[in-house]
C-alpha cells in the first residue's frame, strides 16, 4: 500500500490525503466518538465536510458509521457519501480507496467481501482505529465469533499504551474472547481496558457478558450500579448496557425491576427511532413474556414503533426482522408478523450477498417458529428452532442475544409436553450456568 498524498497522519501515524487541518482534527473527535459512543460521529463529521468537501476519508468514515446502524432507510444518505468518495478516488490514498471499497461492498450487501476488504487495510496499517471498529462490528453482525477476536489479535503487536486508542481497542478484544467462550482472558482483558479508560461501555459490556455467560449475575448488577458514571450518562450505548442489566434482574426473578428499567432506560417513554434500540426492548419483553408475565401495554407500543418503518425496513437485515416478529406476537398481531416473514422469505430469494443468507439459513425458521409459540403451535416452533440452534450465529448478534432462541425452544417443549427434550435443554443449561434462578426454574417445572 502507498503512502499518502500529502503530508498528513492521523494520531496514530496512520497516513490520510490531503485535507484541511481542522478536517484531521474533527477526524479525530468522530473516532473518539466512534469508540466511546459519547457523541455523534456523524454528527461532527457532516459540520466537517460542510467546510472541506474534498475531505475523502471524513465521506467515508460518515458513510461507515451509518452502515453500522443496520437500518435501510440510511442507504440514500450512504450512497451519497460513498459516491462522493469515489469521485475523489484520484486525492485520496491507497489505504482510502480500499476503505471507501468496502463501504461500498457493505452497502450492497457483500458483507463477508467488507470484512476482507478491511482485513487488506489492516495489513499495511495495523493500526487503522476506523477500519478495526468497522471490521469488528460488522464481525458482531455476521455472529463471525472467531474473526471477532481474531481481527483484534491480528493487529495487537502494533498497539500499546502509547498509542492513541489503545484501551478502546481492548475493549474490542475483550469482547471477542468473550463470544469464543474464552471467559478469563475476556475479563482479564476488559478490566486491563477500564483501568486505562473508565468510560469504556464496550469494555463494559464485555464484561457484563462474561457475568452472564458464566451466571455471575450479582457481579453484574454490582459492577453496572458501582460504574454507572462512567457508562450511563449521555452515552449513545447505554440502553443495551441497561439492557443487560435488566437480564439479571429476570434471572433473580425480578421482573418489576427489569420493566423499571425497560421504561426508564431500555425504551424511555415507549418511544425510539433506533433499530438496535427497538432490538433490546422487543428482546426484553419476550423473555418476560415466556416467563407469564404480564407487561401490559408495552407490546403494543414497541409494535407501533416497528410498524412505523416495517414497509422499508422488513427482509434488510434477518436479526432486526426476527425482533420485530417478536413485537408483532407479543401484540397479538399476527398478520403483521407474517407480513415481516414474508419479506424474509423475499430476502431470502432475492437480497444479495450474507444479507440473503442470513434469511434463508436462520431468519425464515427463527421468524416462523415465533408465530407458531405465539398461537400456541408448539411441535411446529420446536421444529423451526431445534436444526438451527447451532447454527444461529450466522445470522449476527451475540450469545446472550441469540438464547432467546434456546430459552423459546425449551419452553416450547415445557409446554408442548415434550418432557425428555425439556429435560436436555435444561440438563444443558444447567452446567453452564449452575447458580442461575432461571435454569432452576425450568427444573422446577421439570419435577412437577
Amino acid at each position: 500500500m502507498t503512502q499518502a498524498k500529502g503530508s498528513h497522519y492521523d494520531a496514530r501515524g496512520v497516513p490520510v490525503s490531503s485535507c484541511e487541518p481542522q478536517s484531521l482534527d474533527d477526524y479525530e473527535t468522530a473516532l473518539l466518538q466512534f469508540h466511546s459512543y459519547f457523541g455523534d460521529p456523524t454528527e461532527t463529521l457532516a459540520a466537517t465536510l460542510d467546510a472541506d468537501p474534498e475531505f475523502v476519508l471524513g465521506h467515508v468514515f460518515f458513510a461507515s458509521a451509518l452502515m453500522m446502524m443496520t437500518e435501510k432507510q440510511y442507504l440514500p444518505v450512504i450512497r451519497q457519501h460513498i459516491e462522493q468518495a469515489e469521485a475523489l478516488a484520484g486525492k485520496a490514498n491507497a489505504r482510502e480507496r480500499l476503505l471507501t471499497l468496502a463501504a461500498r461492498q457493505w452497502m450492497e450487501g457483500r458483507w463477508d467481501q467488507a470484512s476482507l476488504t478491511w482485513d487488506q487495510v489492516l495489513v499495511e496499517q495495523p493500526l487503522d482505529a476506523m477500519a478495526l471498529q468497522l471490521g469488528h462490528l460488522t464481525d458482531f453482525y455476521r455472529g463471525d465469533c472467531f474473526n471477532l477476536r481474531d481481527r483484534l489479535c491480528r493487529v495487537m503487536t502494533s498497539w500499546d499504551k502509547g498509542v492513541t486508542g489503545y484501551s478502546y481497542i481492548l475493549g474490542m478484544q475483550a469482547f471477542g474472547f468473550e463470544e469464543c467462550n474464552q471467559y478469563d482472558k475476556a475479563e482479564l482483558v476488559s478490566r486491563t481496558a477500564l483501568d486505562m479508560e473508565a468510560r469504556d461501555p464496550w469494555a463494559i459490556h464485555a464484561l457484563a457478558h462474561v457475568f452472564e455467560m458464566q451466571g455471575r449475575f450479582d457481579e453484574g448488577k454490582d459492577m453496572y450500579h458501582e460504574r454507572e458514571d462512567d457508562w450511563a450518562p449521555d452515552n449513545g450505548f447505554a440502553f443495551h448496557n441497561w439492557w443487560h442489566l435488566a437480564l439479571y434482574h429476570i434471572e433473580h426473578e425480578d421482573f418489576d425491576g427489569a420493566l423499571g428499567l425497560y421504561d426508564s432506560r431500555i425504551l424511555p417513554g415507549g418511544d425510539s427511532d433506533v433499530s438496535l434500540q427497538m432490538v433490546d426492548a422487543s428482546a426484553l419483553l419476550w423473555r418476560l413474556y415466556l416467563l407469564g408475565v404480564d407487561v401490559g401495554s408495552r407490546w403494543d407500543q414497541i409494535a407501533d414503533l416497528w410498524a412505523n418503518r416495517t414497509s422499508s425496513e422488513n427482509g434488510y437485515y434477518a436479526f432486526n426482522d426476527l425482533h420485530a416478529v417478536i413485537a408483532f406476537v407479543g401484540a397479538g398481531r399476527f398478520e403483521a408478523a407474517r407480513d415481516v416473514l414474508a419479506a424474509v422469505e423475499d430476502a431470502a430469494a432475492h437480497n444479495p450477498g450474507v444479507t440473503r443468507m442470513m434469511a434463508q439459513d436462520v431468519g425464515i425458521a427463527a421468524c416462523r417458529a415465533m408465530i407458531d409459540f405465539g398461537q400456541q403451535r408448539y411441535r411446529e416452533a420446536i421444529d423451526s428452532l431445534l436444526p438451527i440452534r447451532t447454527i444461529a450465529h450466522r445470522f449476527g448478534g451475540s450469545h446472550a442475544q441469540r438464547d432467546i432462541l434456546t430459552q423459546t425452544l425449551t419452553e416450547s417443549a415445557l409446554r408442548g409436553g415434550e418432557l425428555k427434550l425439556a429435560n436436555n435443554l435444561v440438563s444443558e443449561r444447567k452446567l453452564h450456568k449452575t447458580l442461575s434462578p432461571l435454569c432452576q426454574r425450568f427444573a422446577a417445572r421439570l419435577s412437577v
